[in-house]
């Protein structure tokens, strides 16, 4: 009859063999990771550069008939406050002088026309903003957009 200590627990480690596998892969799986990693950090510095918007459209801007402010940050964001909404409209915008043309589009959060694409004809001189719609899915933006805009400020302020 065998004793009770005859019969003892496999070895953690398992045989040299297996333990010299099991080394390998975790030598594998880490050098893959790390490949990952410097990969996405790579993917992360190419990432293109957010051009800067043209010097003259920054600034702040009042409709004349005052139910909106827009101002636009040199980051190319703008913020829009109407009259009548508690919460400011946001999100990014494209000027092209060559073209003439504004591209508005609301951030995918906001309170009023969430995501909302608004393209426009633009007229700028030095102290007024007149904006033709071509197209836009915020008819709210586009009402308050509908008046020319006088500037009233340099624009330091900076949406966020």
């Amino acid at each position: 009859m065998s004793s009770p200590r005859a019969r003892e627990a496999p070895s953690l480690c398992g045989s040299g063999r297996a333990d010299l596998r099991y080394r390998v892969a975790m030598r594998r799986l880490a050098w893959a990771i790390a490949a990952i990693a410097a990969s996405s950090i790579a993917a992360c510095r190419s990432a293109p550069k957010v051009e800067e918007p043209d010097a003259a459209i920054v600034g702040s801007w009042r409709s004349t008939n005052g139910v909106a402010t827009f101002t636009f940050s040199r980051g190319g964001l703008y913020e829009l406050r109407l009259a009548d909404k508690p919460r400011p409209v946001m999100g990014a915008f494209t000027y092209s002088p060559k073209e003439g043309t504004l591209v508005l589009q609301t951030r995918r959060e906001s309170s009023v026309c969430g995501d909302d694409v608004g393209t426009y004809n633009a007229r700028l001189s030095a102290l007024t903003l007149d904006l033709e719609l071509v197209r836009d899915t915020c008819d709210v933006r586009a009402n308050a957009l509908a008046k020319p805009l006088a500037r009233i400020g340099p624009g330091t302020g900076s949406p966020r």
